[in-house]
């Protein structure tokens, strides 16, 4: 009968989740993003992403079971080949995403729930619209979702089980993946740590041999930090050694980094930098961009501009030319030299204007081509070398700052980006702040000099695997809190703010409104939502009328302690995956709000379970009508005729 019924709520949830999936042939939302990210997979090439690699593995299993092909660019709203199985790889995916509800009727099995009660509350978790909206396409959202529900059924089942061995590995296994799927994992893993600290807490403050409480403390540690870590960091690895051939995106990571790589050009570079070669300039701080420059100038002024850019790109090249007064050729580059930079593509100098830079603190930089003068001399300063330190620049591990010869000031990198007219790249000035002056050469390579003059640099230190993930975490953090909006894509239309989520405001547009095609519009069950939203209101009143009623004697209640856990689950739960989000800076959507709405619906299951039978029949039964009346949003529709009537709030932008 017990897995009977989870079978029955699974398969349930798989219908629900898959009806109609075939039904929009073409790239939808954020597919573009991740079906990429499994095509680099089956291609074994490098890519650079924000989030940890888990729940892209998962998604390239899927693509690998359902014959995805590599060279299909996944570029948004482009329509799926035949023969490709994109059917096959969203239902994937919501196989994973139906396994949350059954995570959830576990949940309430451990929480105490009867059989017939938890039957009923489970149609919550099935029936919401969003999941729905997040758990048929190729997301990473599934995957998150279900982890998330997979935790805290295991630090329930930890619970009610006095802490057996089992479920502590059981715990510490799913908080790995959690973490290894998405960082907001980070905030489920926090809701643990937290409930573990207060059962050490009482433990401590008890009679008992300390002896007991340090056993208990290893086991948690070992169980509960060891083990999610371990997880974490060998995800990593097999990344790694999975994604180990050369591509564009390796242009984020450092020089080192790229030198792991299969079919890197790194084992062709010359060991020291020639005057007049064609070199790559990349800056050396974690996830430093290339000096790039092209022919665009900026606004209201008449030089080219000079960005910092992430990506392998012919306009990254640069020459070095010796500024001498005698007529004797200069060979390679050495420490003191003043020198001028010459852009190959656009032919034009380096330059620094006597003008204010745009957004941060320094002098505008860019190229010209005007007659060279003193603002365009640079002097080479060299830091240090991770090899061998010598008076001439090296490949890869020289370090070394431009500092110009007029003002003093360093040619620096800065964490602001310049707007659409600057296509979004980094800013490149001039800077009595050194702090990102620090560059290395990274490609270097030429004939010019005979080897027996200038080898192959064959001792170029390569990045052991520890080095390299540490790199690129600090690197995906570094990214992660610059995200902005693209005001191409209607940001007053996409995005939202954390402060309309739990109101229900508005939705998100996943596909384009102006032309014919089906459109699909993620928004949540309106009847699940408010009422999950006032639950987390009314939750902890009812516990705490309980609580006191239960001190004075009034009356007593069964298994108390176990609803104070369930009211920390579900309060602290929500509270803890939605307050940090009015901190974030970078942009935010609708969707990174279900993590918080899985807890609310937690929440809702607590008040019900108050209410009699009959009202909670009637609740359920409204629950699962709501549903069927949103779902054209959530199925696809092409005439809006059919949701007209549905626009109950002014907000709701699935209309216009």
């Amino acid at each position: 009968m017990k897995y009977k019924t989870l079978w029955i709520i699974f398969f349930t949830t798989f219908i629900i989740r898959t009806y109609k999936i075939e039904k929009g042939n073409f790239v939808i939302w954020d597919e573009a993003h991740f079906g990429k990210f499994s095509s680099r997979y089956l291609s074994r090439s490098f890519y650079f992403d924000v989030h940890p690699p888990l729940g892209k593995m998962l998604t390239a299993v899927g693509g690998y079971l359902f014959e995805q092909s590599p060279d299909f660019s996944f570029d948004s709203g482009s329509k799926y080949p035949n023969n490709f199985d994109y059917v096959g790889m969203r239902r994937f995916h919501a196989f994973i995403a139906s396994l949350m509800p059954v995570f959830s009727y576990l949940i309430l099995k451990e929480l105490g729930y009867k059989y017939n009660l938890r039957i009923l509350m489970t149609m919550i978790f099935i029936f919401e619209n969003g999941f729905t909206s997040i758990g048929r396409l190729i997301l990473l959202d599934s995957h998150l979702l279900t982890c998330t529900s997979a935790v805290i059924y295991c630090l329930t089942r930890l619970y009610n089980r006095n802490y057996k061995m089992k479920d502590l590995l059981l715990l510490g296994i799913s908080l790995g993946l959690v973490l290894s799927i998405k960082w907001i994992g980070c905030l489920t893993t926090a809701v643990v740590g937290i409930f573990i600290i207060y059962t050490l807490y009482k433990q401590i403050s008890t009679k008992e041999p300390l002896n007991n409480f340090i056993l208990k403390f290893f086991r948690f540690a070992s169980f509960l930090i060891i083990v999610p870590v371990t997880i974490y960091v060998l995800l990593y690895y097999i990344h790694f050694n999975i994604v180990h051939k050369s591509s564009t995106d390796e242009g984020h990571m450092s020089s080192f980094f790229q030198s792991t790589l299969q079919g890197n050009s790194h084992i062709k570079n010359r060991k020291y930098i020639a005057y007049g070669t064609k070199i790559t300039i990349k800056n050396d701080k974690y996830g430093g961009g290339y000096l790039h420059s092209h022919d665009q100038e900026y606004p209201n002024y008449k030089i080219s501009q000079v960005t910092s850019y992430y990506h392998k790109d012919n306009n990254n090249n640069w020459a070095l030319q010796k500024v001498s007064e005698t007529d004797k050729d200069a060979l390679f580059v050495k420490n003191g030299d003043k020198i001028v930079l010459l852009h190959m593509e656009t032919s034009k100098y380096l330059i620094v204007e006597d003008s204010k830079a745009y957004f941060s603190d320094g002098l505008l930089t860019g190229t010209s081509k005007d007659h060279l003068s003193e603002d365009n001399i640079f002097i080479i300063e060299i830091i240090k070398d991770t090899n061998i330190l010598e008076d001439k620049v090296k490949s890869l591990t020289t370090k070394f700052k431009l500092r110009h010869q007029n003002t003093g000031n360093y040619i620096t990198s800065t964490t602001q980006k310049y707007p659409e007219w600057g296509f979004s790249q980094g800013e490149i000035i001039c800077s009595e702040d050194d702090s990102g002056s620090i560059w290395t050469v990274e490609e270097n390579i030429s004939d010019k000099i005979s080897k027996d003059v200038n080898p192959q640099y064959d001792e170029v230190y390569k990045s052991i695997f520890i080095n390299n993930f540490i790199e690129h975490n600090i690197l995906q953090y570094n990214v992660n809190k610059s995200f902005i909006q693209d005001d191409d894509l209607e940001p007053e239309i996409i995005t939202s703010k954390p402060y309309e989520w739990p109101f229900l405001l508005r939705g998100l547009r996943m596909t384009n409104w102006n032309d014919d095609k089906l459109k699909f519009y993620m928004f949540g069950n309106p009847l699940l939502w408010y009422s999950s939203t006032v639950s987390i209101l009314v939750t902890p009143v009812i516990y705490f009328v309980k609580y006191i009623r239960y001190k004075r004697g009034i009356k007593k209640f069964k298994k108390l302690e176990l609803e104070a856990f369930e009211v920390f689950i579900c309060i602290f739960g929500y509270f803890m995956h939605y307050i940090p989000f009015f901190k974030v800076s970078r942009v935010l959507y609708f969707h990174h709000y279900y993590p918080a709405l899985f807890f609310a619906l937690l929440s809702l299951c607590y008040v019900l379970k108050h209410m009699s039978h009959k009202y909670l029949q009637i609740f359920i039964g409204a629950s699962i009508y709501f549903y069927f009346l949103f779902s054209p949003l959530t199925y696809g529709f092409i005439n809006p005729d059919r949701i007209r009537t549905l626009r109950f709030i002014q907000s709701w932008n699935f209309l216009e």
